[in-house]
């Protein structure tokens, strides 16, 4: 992509959507044809779910050259991982080579890659965000109802409950299904899990009663 320029790349932040390789963007498919460089997660020095998705829709991106970064679960490891994460990728971009950095759903939401992209911006790289399907979007699809109609209003939060005049969206709520189950049953609520959305093993639970009191990190739960 550089075409031999002595300049230095962009990193592309590409939403690959939550699950699903056909809900990626022919954006996301076109950068990541086009990039010279592929950053991801790793898991076990391995590729994470981000770059599995990807390869589905773009098999061809076996043939790049792969960068990949690991990101402990513990936070008291988080800085230091994130500091050594965007020392990795400004030494790919200052050779000229530009970078899809993967990341699950939108790249706005929740995502590794907005810890990173501060500390590369401040040594005078260009960084841009390719929007990505949000997996409570395809969550709200797999249930088949909608997020919001008319005016009302919506509210997304990272596993808490909230008593709120709209939808309630809960991310990461797996590990304190228990606690939040009690909270809308006692709110007098409806709610619906999505486990796994769009990917292999995807559960859907439309009664609180038969949801579990435990699961995978990637469960959704919507209350109206």
């Amino acid at each position: 992509m550089n075409h031999g320029r002595q300049i230095k790349g962009i990193l592309y932040a590409v939403g690959v959507g939550p699950g699903d390789p056909e809900l990626m963007t022919l954006k996301a498919v076109k950068l990541i044809k086009d990039a010279d460089v592929i950053a991801c997660p790793s898991k076990d020095n391995a590729p994470g779910i981000a770059y599995q998705i990807a390869f589905r829709a773009c098999p061809g991106i076996k043939e790049k050259e792969l960068l990949l970064l690991d990101f402990p679960m513990k936070e008291s490891d988080l800085a230091a991982s994130h500091q050594k994460a965007a020392e990795s990728l400004m030494a790919v971009l200052q050779s000229g080579k530009n970078v899809a950095f993967l990341t699950l759903g939108d790249p706005g939401f929740y995502s590794t890659f907005s810890y990173i992209s501060g500390l590369i911006e401040k040594k005078g790289f260009k960084t841009e965000i390719v929007s990505g399907v949000p997996s409570f979007c395809s969550a709200s699809a797999g249930i088949n109802i909608p997020i919001a109609v008319g005016s009302e209003a919506v509210m997304v939060t990272a596993g808490e409950f909230r008593d709120f005049d709209g939808t309630l969206i809960i991310l990461k709520a797996g590990s304190r299904l228990k606690s939040l189950k009690e909270s809308v049953i006692k709110s007098g609520k409806k709610a619906w899990l999505v486990e796994n959305s769009g990917m292999e093993g995807e559960k859907i639970y439309k009664d609180i009663g038969a949801m579990p009191d435990k699961a995978g990190y990637f469960s959704i739960l919507v209350v109206k």
